[in-house]
């Protein structure tokens, strides 16, 4: 038995094996042989790092020291870096290095690293010998290399292990490899079997290859003789039928056809003498072949029984499969069978081999998009692949503008799947992800948070979702707005969701939610722990111009409260966030307005303009806004062209100008894809809740994250939770700003979602006061306008009185007034989607019908009618 010395360390820590091995594959890795870049990334120091360096210089994977330059790094790929390995691991010669100094001497001390290490044998760098964990130097067994010879490996995935040590980690790693093999040839075995090289193919080439050799020259001599017998007697009875009915040259036509039947008759002796010849010499062949074979499955039988004939009949199948063996192929025939055999796979999946992978890889990026690579890394990941391309003097614009066509290339890779991340450490160097059929699975459910857990400076490390190496997501939102995009079924009110988890959860947070296009649904459970769910216009309006009093009012308070230049948010002095859903649908009942009984017209409501003031001059105040939209094109959003300065871009499944115009044209060849995320589709999520996210330094590189989930059933759990738990209130100083109040805003939303989520319809007063008009004249089935006009005049004289219109007599005046009157019932019920045209009715029993307006209309319209519209 011979003693190897298997521990990690060379004296102490400076000489760590592993840390050798990890500065080794990192310099190959980067190929950039700095070495405060090696100081930073294995987080050693200055000596350590010159001793690193030293030993990488001699065992060639670095030139010399070039002063202030960089080292050149003299090994290109980390596959051959295996000598280096059996230098640090292994034993013999290969295994000896020299380790120099941090003050560089000029004599140099020899390690081993295969012995074990004596304070003599150590470098000159005083070091502290750790203590060992037993009393004696590990053993191995020594064996020969037949001993442990292992199979050729094209697949690249051998441990790297000296083969003639035997340990617990070898024994293991060997078996796990050699598992790996087997599973491999099981799969080419199988996958050989859908080839013409399988055993059934086979069997058949085999049974016709016999069944030929017992026909025989003969047989098909025979086979073509009575085939042109019977085709000249056919002929012959054609011709005697032609001649039959013939009325000119009748007599050649009857001589022809007589020679014909003369000649079939020839031909018919001659096809019967070759057929009985031919069955002579088939039945000769038939027993030679085939009497063989039915006497053993027969003796197999009767010694045997049924097992026996079974065990003979495979035996026949054997045989014929070898008879069927050799098969003609054309040259791309040949080639397609070579890489099946070989198990070079036909289609991307996540179990092959990073290696296998690697040449798909190469060979569709050099061969098919044209790309020059300087050097590729493939590094497989539970998720699916992540390569790592490195190119020749060009940037990733081509393999972004070619990622189609990339797709086309690897068969077996689900459309629109592979993202492209232009890395910001090099213009060269660029990132492909190739996700498997699970890429999300490393990506948490939606972490609980206990009510009033968060405060809005730790808002940034709560986690909303991840990547697919399972990175958490985590949106910087102290005094900061956010915009979030996405079309239809991209899991956008995912994404809102989860962080609305985040915010409900915080301490010193007043939430205010806007959704004038789904009356809250998109907020889901979590809006029981929400201040206010506006989901009229009218709440709208209260709830953004009081947050806008107090975002505007309160730098005046920065100095008496010393707060400095910005708004310090505590529990005492909450900060205001306002979420809006469906801004597009904001958007246009903006645009509807409301009539102004005022001003005599119809007035926006300017709910967007005050949302863009809001952006602009509140974020200081710690009031800001989170707005979630289908996109930010002029038909969704019009001209609000602010949402794309907003800090904070969340990009869901999108078009590709909602990506152009938020980042810039330019972003697209960097990998900003979100238009090549799918949204889900009936029960398939597809890219549902995945998304882009630019915010500031910390999210600036083009990777994809999954929003956290949680069930309806979860979100409202935790709502009335965080609700129960109690909301915290804005502050007096504060409050001083406004004269809407917080309070109000509750109540209003409180009493709309009281009535099932539908806010009572308010009657407008000119409604209401009509109403009085034809009480007053006890009820009519209809009235004139004018004669409206005319009640209003006596009920509300300051507006509807026939003086305050212009003319110059007054039928002038009354058709102004009447106009006008017209005018205004338009107006007041168009924003609640009503009309009141006019219609038949009769002025007193027994009279004819007149066009007026109908007492049974304007019934409907105060809800006095309960069935009507």
């Amino acid at each position: 038995m011979t003693e190897i010395d298997t521990t990690t360390e060379i004296g102490s820590g400076a000489l760590d094996r592993k840390l050798l091995w990890d500065a080794a594959e990192l310099l190959v890795a980067t190929q950039f042989g700095s070495p405060s870049m090696l100081q930073r990334k294995l987080r050693i120091g200055w000596d350590k790092t010159a001793q690193v360096m030293d030993v990488m210089e001699n065992l060639g994977v670095v030139g010399p020291d070039q002063g202030s330059k960089a080292r050149d790094v003299l090994i290109r790929l980390v596959e051959d870096l295996e000598p280096v390995y059996e230098a640090l691991y292994g034993d013999g010669p290969a295994a000896t290095v020299t380790v120099f100094s941090s003050a560089r001497h000029a004599e140099a001390a020899t390690v081993d690293f295969t012995k074990p290490v004596s304070p003599a044998a150590a470098p000159t760098v005083p070091v502290d010998e750790p203590e060992p964990e037993h009393d004696r130097a590990v053993e191995g067994t020594v064996y020969t290399a037949d001993e442990w010879e292992l199979r050729p490996d094209p697949e690249g995935d051998r441990p790297w292990i000296n083969p003639a040590l035997r340990t617990p980690e070898g024994r293991k790693a060997r078996a796990r490899y050699i598992g790996r093999q087997v599973r491999r040839r099981a799969r080419k075995a199988a996958a050989r079997q859908r080839t013409v090289h399988g055993f059934v193919p086979r069997v058949f080439r085999g049974e016709k290859r016999m069944r030929a050799w017992v026909v025989g020259v003969e047989g098909a001599k025979a086979r073509a003789d009575v085939n042109l017998a019977l085709a000249t007697v056919k002929e012959a009875d054609r011709a005697a039928r032609r001649a039959r009915v013939s009325l000119l040259d009748r007599s050649r036509k009857r001589a022809a056809a007589q020679a014909l039947q003369l000649e079939a008759g020839k031909q018919l002796v001659v096809a019967q003498s070759a057929k009985k010849h031919a069955q002579n010499v088939v039945a000769v062949r038939a027993g030679v072949t085939y009497g063989p074979l039915i006497a053993a499955d027969a003796a197999a039988y009767g010694f045997a029984d049924v097992w026996g004939f079974l065990g003979a009949l495979v035996l026949n199948l054997v045989g014929a499969s070898w008879l069927g063996r050799d098969v003609a192929a054309s040259e791309e025939e040949m080639e397609k069978l070579e890489q099946i055999e070989a198990g070079i796979p036909q289609q991307v999946s996540v179990g092959m081999t990073p290696r296998m992978f690697e040449q798909m890889m190469r060979q569709a990026l050099t061969e098919d998009l044209k790309v020059t690579l300087a050097a590729l890394r493939v590094d497989p990941h539970a998720w699916g692949f992540e390569i790592h391309v490195w190119l020749e003097r060009m940037s990733p614009e081509k393999i972004s503008a070619g990622l189609d066509l990339l797709e086309a290339c690897l068969p077996g890779v689900r459309t629109g799947s592979i993202l492209l991340q232009q890395s910001a450490q090099s213009r060269n160097y660029c990132v492909i992800r190739v996700p498997g059929d699970n890429p999300w699975q490393a990506v948490p459910e939606l972490p609980y948070r206990k009510p009033q857990s968060i405060s809005t400076n730790d808002i940034h490390q709560a986690q909303i979702g991840a990547d697919m190496a399972g990175r958490p997501l985590a949106l910087p939102m102290c005094r900061t707005n956010v915009n979030v995009v996405g079309a239809s079924r991209s899991g956008k009110s995912t994404i809102l969701r989860a962080i609305l988890d985040a915010l409900t959860a915080t301490e010193d947070q007043i939430i205010i939610g806007i959704d004038l296009g789904s009356a809250g649904s998109g907020f889901g459970g979590l809006r029981h722990a929400m201040h206010v769910v506006a989901t009229t216009p009218a709440q709208a309006r209260a709830a953004l111009q009081w947050a806008l009093d107090i975002g505007k009012g309160r730098p005046s308070l920065f100095t008496p409260l010393g707060m400095g230049e910005n708004w310090v948010t505590s529990r005492k002095r909450p900060g205001i966030t306002v979420v809006v859903d469906e801004f597009p649908t904001l958007v246009r009942e903006s645009r509807k307005g409301y009539y102004d009984e005022v001003a005599k017209r119809q007035v926006p409501w300017d709910l967007d303009g005050m949302l863009a003031e809001l952006a602009i001059t509140s974020a200081k105040s710690d009031v800001t806004e989170i707005i979630a939209g289908q996109g930010v094109t002029k038909e969704k959003v019009k001209d609000n062209t602010w949402l794309v300065e907003l800090p904070v871009q969340v990009l869901a499944a999108c078009d590709k100008d909602d990506v152009v115009q938020i980042l810039g044209d330019g972003m697209l060849a960097q990998g900003w894809r979100a238009d090549r995320l799918v949204p889900a589709m009936g029960d398939q999520l597809n890219d549902a809740s995945v998304a882009y996210v630019m915010a500031g330094s910390a999210y600036c590189e083009p990777i994809p994250y999954r929003a956290c989930y949680a069930g309806d059933d979860e979100l409202l759990r935790r709502g009335k939770e965080r609700a129960a738990a109690g909301l915290v209130d804005i502050d007096a100083e504060s409050a001083k700003f406004s004269r809407i109040t917080l309070k109000q805003l509750i109540d209003a939303s409180a009493e709309t979602f009281a009535t099932g989520g539908e806010e009572h319809e308010t009657v407008p007063q000119l409604i209401t006061s009509i109403r009085q008009v034809y009480t007053a004249l006890s009820d009519p089935s209809g009235l004139q306008l004018e004669e409206i006009a005319a009640g209003l005049g006596q009920l509300d004289p300051h507006r509807w009185d026939l003086a305050a219109f212009g003319g110059d007599d007054t039928t002038e005046q009354e058709a102004a007034r009447a106009a006008a009157l017209k005018a205004a019932i338009k107006a007041v019920l168009a924003p609640a989607g009503r009309s009141w045209t006019t219609d038949s009715y009769r002025p007193r029993p027994g009279a004819g019908t007149v066009k007026g307006y109908c007492l049974r209309h304007l019934k409907k319209i105060t809800g006095e009618d309960a069935d009507g519209s």
